[in-house]
């Protein structure tokens, strides 16, 4: 599978991946999950389908009264594994993004038996914080939403060239 290919330096490090919507395929998102990385995807029509396992259709009518700037959660399951849609109203449309962290689950996977136990201090140190900025982040506002998405790519982008660059 291609994604994870592309993020096999960083397999086992719990950092989150950020993909776009040709990415989004739930299989491939929680396949991520199992090899210790965290997925994210956003989730788009296409043609007159959505992803499986995604009802487009109904987020959309349930946020259609709602303002602009609203961002709620729908927690779904596949096969015993949880992800979760993140979704927050725009002018005219509901961005969709598909991912399998969210704060409960960072945490579980933080005191799962996994390779990856203690990711949360290795981001740290990696970052030269004592803090990780989700932790000290207790808005919703969507700017920052948007700014923690960006950076992601950033840092992923930047542990694969090093995942590279070491062999």
């Amino acid at each position: 599978m291609l994604m994870l290919d592309m993020t096999l330096p960083i397999h086992g490090t719990g950092e989150i991946v950020s993909m776009d919507s040709g990415f989004c395929v739930l299989a491939g998102v929680l396949a991520l999950h199992d090899k210790g990385v965290f997925g994210q995807a956003l989730i788009k029509k296409w043609d007159r389908y959505w992803p499986k396992r995604v009802p487009g259709d109904d987020i959309n009518n349930q946020f259609q009264s709602k303002k602009v700037g609203k961002c709620d959660c729908l927690q779904q399951e596949m096969e015993g594994k949880q992800f979760v849609i993140h979704c927050h109203k725009e002018d005219n449309y509901v961005c969709k993004i598909m991912s399998t962290h969210d704060a409960a689950s960072k945490l579980r996977w933080r005191l799962g038996g996994s390779r990856a136990t203690h990711w949360v201090e290795d981001v740290n140190n990696r970052r030269h914080a004592p803090i990780d900025l989700q932790d000290i982040w207790t808005t919703e506002w969507w700017p920052h939403c948007q700014f923690n998405f960006v950076y992601s790519i950033a840092e992923v982008n930047a542990n694969n060239s090093v995942g590279r660059a070491t062999g």
